[in-house]
């Protein structure tokens, strides 16, 4: 520890901020374009590219704001947490790692100074790998409150999702961990690997079932304004065309 590099706290949360956002807005277009191209010239299904934008727009909007109102709340820990996956990539792959380094800023020695500032404790399960959790798990609560109220309880995986959050807490408790103890073994590191992928996931699923956004006409809405949105431009469109037939 004592040859970890001095840093600015405020500086790298800045950093971590820019990373985190970035990083986000990378996989997801990644993802989603490679699933939508995949669907609809090798699987054959039209109109996939576009349903996957769609997909892509409302995901990243659901877990922007998480990332917004957690760094506003718990934005230390929050981003020493969230982070850690990067950290163990450049841990592994190096290589990537590298090429991706020149886009999102990260440095291993300085995050590695930053999650010791973060968590202190020595403890595998300190209640600090829980604490920074709770904005996002209240806003989680919120989003699926606000989708049931406005999409109805039959188009909400309401059960699934309350039962998916508590695995969801669990890993990243685990998984943050990995930011001040670094694997030391294989069998630690794999440990560690598997529990990303699970809480990536785990996350994922719970991102977009509990999302309150929808892309329409290349602009971004709630899901509760689409119905009234609708039925205002139904209307319009009844008057534009009375007003032709005049």
């Amino acid at each position: 520890m004592e040859h970890l590099p001095t840093i600015d706290s405020r500086v790298e949360t800045l950093r971590l901020v820019f990373g985190s956002f970035l990083r986000l807005i990378i996989y997801s277009v990644t993802y989603y374009t490679g699933r939508g191209l995949f669907s609809q010239y090798v699987l054959r299904r039209r109109g996939s590219v576009s349903q996957s934008k769609q997909s892509m727009i409302s995901y990243v909007a659901s877990q922007g704001l998480e990332i917004g109102v957690s760094v506003i709340i718990c934005p230390v820990r929050y981003l020493a947490a969230v982070t850690t996956p990067r950290f163990l990539f450049d841990y592994t792959l190096t290589g990537w790692s590298e090429i991706l380094r020149t886009l999102d800023l990260f440095s291993p020695g300085r995050f590695a100074s930053y999650a010791v500032y973060a968590f202190s404790s020595t403890s595998e399960w300190d209640l600090d790998f829980f604490v920074w959790q709770m904005p996002s798990v209240a806003l989680t609560l919120a989003k699926l409150w606000y989708r049931r109220r406005h999409l109805g309880t039959k188009k909400c995986c309401t059960t699934r999702v309350l039962l998916m959050l508590p695995l969801q807490i669990l890993l990243r408790a685990y998984l943050s961990s990995f930011s001040v103890m670094i694997p030391e073994c294989g069998e630690e590191l794999l440990e560690a690997i598997v529990s990303a992928g699970l809480e990536a996931g785990v996350s994922a699923y719970i991102i977009r079932n509990t999302s309150p956004f929808v892309e329409e006409n290349n602009k971004l809405r709630l899901v509760g304004t689409l119905k009234h949105h609708s039925i205002g431009s139904q209307a319009g469109e009844r008057e534009d065309a009375n007003k032709k037939q005049e």
